[in-house]
């Protein structure tokens, strides 16, 4: 499984101070698909409202729903969980710096 960071000219890995939650990926994903939400929903078997929660980024990507993406969207499960963790930790890390 390749890393990938981005890298400025000199080599040095750029930070940055935004980050997606991956329902938002998600959400564009299915628009570039053209798959309805309902649809998608059923196909996953959850709620309408959880897929709802999930792309609003209330919910988030849990191993059981990253497998059902990958075998729905053929997007790896673990391309899901790591923008998860990554979202998880960057909210976190803004939260230190609140209170610092």
């Amino acid at each position: 499984m390749a890393n990938y960071k981005i890298l400025n000219t000199r080599g040095k890995e750029i930070q940055t101070d935004i980050t997606l939650h991956p329902g938002e990926i998600l959400q564009d994903e299915l628009e570039a698909r053209d798959i309805k939400k309902s649809f998608f929903a059923e196909q996953l078997g959850v709620k309408p409202g959880h897929l709802s929660e999930l792309l609003h980024g209330r919910r988030h990507v849990s191993a059981a729903t990253a497998l059902k993406l990958e075998k729905f969207l053929g997007i790896p499960a673990e391309y899901w969980l790591r923008v998860q963790v990554y979202y998880d930790l960057f909210m976190e890390r803004r939260k230190e710096k609140e209170v610092a």
